[in-house]
């Protein structure tokens, strides 16, 4: 059978086609599977019509790979044939090794001298070696490999967020909470007539007093914006959904910061660090044992039950490496310990909080967060230019008020106090 150049070129367009048929349902397979991933993340399921459509493309990508191997292996053989022939058509036939081996004058020579003969001149044959196909350099494209790609995006760890959970949390639909609190008390109840031994009915009772403030903390707005294309939204399925979740975290994290650390200044809260009562107990070389011990007893005489303590994880593990003179640790077991404690009240370790400092207080009851809107996402081609770019402004935004009602429910101070 011919073997020429018309049919070559066919076989390799037969096989570009082929390729390129697979690597278009490689990438309905990524989209489907990317829904698969989002629609699992969102609602803990897989919708079955996903599921079906993750299984025909499985099925179709299985039929494809095996029509590609078809023509690979037709062209494999023509291209044998070829090396056979020595061209496409009409070309010189190509002898084989053993031919130009009998032919050579070399062979002739060593017949001619007989039986006799132990050996021969060596025969030149040439080269025929091709050019050697490998793959590509590591890193490079290589276009008869195709690469296995997972799913989806590898997202940068997070930092944990912890000091929302601590608060009380209610709602709100305006945008400034007011409240009404007793700023002074003069307790004067005592006995009847307690002037005159024994007691006089008919006597005046003493006089108590009372007064009170009005304080509010304003609705704060806290948001930031990415820009992208409609066409990179439009054909990278996923980055949607990952750039909403990363500006919402970004949202969570600046509350944590403002509730903890905000120093109440127009359009910002007034965070609890701000607020709280000055530890005012700690002497020269107290550990940090003795620091929370301490800080416990300052918020128990005034009169409130401290409900666990904030610290940076720094000092946290510090205080956990503490022991005694045989090398025991003092109060962390390394084989049990499951929920941080100390003196018996749960540590919240957060990296929000300064390192060096604490805080400890009656969180349950001192403070408040006010929900005015909760963190949502809004797409705008309203910006600067960005209509006729084919630009889209993705918004992130939340709104919320923070009120610290007890002060002296709170205590920060320096975890150290070394002499």
């Amino acid at each position: 059978m011919e073997f020429n150049a018309t049919e070559m070129k066919e076989l390799n367009k037969a096989l570009e086609k082929a390729f390129d048929a697979m690597a278009e349902n490689v990438k309905k397979v990524q989209d489907t599977a990317n829904n698969a991933l989002e629609e699992s993340r969102k609602e803990g399921t897989i919708h079955a019509k996903t599921n079906e459509e993750l299984t025909k493309l499985g099925a179709a990508g299985t039929k494809l790979a095996g029509d590609f191997k078809a023509v690979q292996d037709r062209m494999m053989a023509v291209e044998q044939e070829i090396a056979k022939k020595g061209a496409y058509s009409g070309g010189e036939e190509t002898k084989s090794i053993q031919e130009m081996v009998i032919e050579s004058p070399e062979y002739k020579a060593a017949q001619a001298r007989g039986t006799g003969a132990k050996s021969m001149d060596p025969v030149t044959i040439g080269s025929f070696h091709k050019t050697q196909i490998v793959n590509a350099t590591l890193n490079n494209d290589q276009p008869l490999v195709q690469a296995q790609r997972l799913a989806g995006l590898i997202v940068p760890a997070e930092q944990r967020l912890y000091i929302r959970d601590l608060l009380p949390q209610s709602p709100t639909t305006t945008n400034l909470i007011e409240y009404a609190s007793e700023a002074t008390y003069t307790n004067n109840a005592r006995p009847q007539g307690d002037a005159s031994p024994g007691g006089v009915e008919g006597e005046e009772f003493a006089e108590s007093a009372m007064t009170f403030t009005l304080a509010n903390a304003a609705v704060v707005t806290i948001g930031h914006w990415i820009p992208a294309s409609r066409q990179v939204l439009s054909d990278a399925s996923m980055l949607q959904g990952h750039i909403g979740s990363r500006l919402i975290y970004g949202l969570k994290l600046e509350e944590e910061q403002e509730i903890l650390t905000g120093d109440g200044t127009a359009g910002t809260l007034n965070g609890l660090n701000n607020q709280a009562a000055a530890y005012n107990r700690g002497v020269t070389n107290d550990t940090v044992l003795d620091t929370l011990l301490k800080a416990l007893l300052q918020v128990s005489l005034s009169n409130y039950e401290a409900s666990g303590f904030v610290m940076n994880p720094i000092d946290w593990y510090a205080a956990m490496l503490l022991k005694d003179t045989t090398n025991r640790y003092l109060f962390s077991d390394p084989q049990s310990m499951v929920q941080p404690r100390v003196w018996a009240k749960p540590v919240v370790a957060s990296q929000t909080m300064t390192a060096g400092k604490f805080l400890a207080g009656a969180f349950n009851l001192g403070a408040q967060i006010w929900d005015r809107q909760d963190a949502s996402l809004r797409i705008s081609e309203n910006v600067d230019d960005h209509f006729i770019r084919g630009m889209i402004a993705i918004l992130a935004e939340e709104r919320l008020a923070f009120t610290v009602y007890r002060t002296a429910a709170f205590c920060y101070g320096n975890v150290s106090h070394a002499g």
